[in-house]
């Protein structure tokens, strides 16, 4: 339901006072069936329920996703990639699902696998330097 002193239908956005003047009246929210517009022709709304930055752009968790696969690649290694594609395999469960924009999927998928391979590279480079580290202790003279 519309608050009564809107002027416009906070879901639809038509006028909700007649075209003679006079007091607004209320006007209820056609329902959305499985996010599909309430008519034929109009623009489908863009999802808001915390995901969706705006019409048309990423979700937050997409987002989420890229900027954790890109700082694991930097910094954290595993401790952001592991989130990262965790993240990612949500979001592009939820795309998949209708529930989140599509528009955020490649960043989602990016966050997904690249927080993947940021996890095995790390994880790689680490039994590298614990093998230099046991084969520089194994030497008696130093070198």
């Amino acid at each position: 339901m519309n608050p009564p002193d809107a002027a416009f239908c906070l879901n639809c956005s038509t006028s909700l006072s007649p075209s003679g003047g006079g007091q607004p009246y209320q006007q209820p929210n056609p329902p959305y069936v499985g996010g599909q517009a309430p008519y034929v022709g109009a623009p489908p709304q863009p999802y808001m329920g915390g995901q969706a930055a705006a019409a048309g752009g990423a979700s937050q968790r997409a987002i989420i996703a890229l900027v954790l696969a890109i700082v694991g690649l930097v910094c954290c290694g595993p401790l952001s990639g592991i989130p990262a594609a965790i993240v990612g395999w949500l979001e592009i469960g939820a795309i998949n699902e209708g529930k989140s924009p599509a528009a955020g999927k490649w960043m989602a998928q990016v966050g997904l696998w690249g927080g993947i391979a940021v996890t095995i590279i790390h994880g790689v480079l680490w039994i590298l330097y614990l093998l230099f580290v046991m084969m520089a202790s194994a030497n008696p003279y130093g070198y």
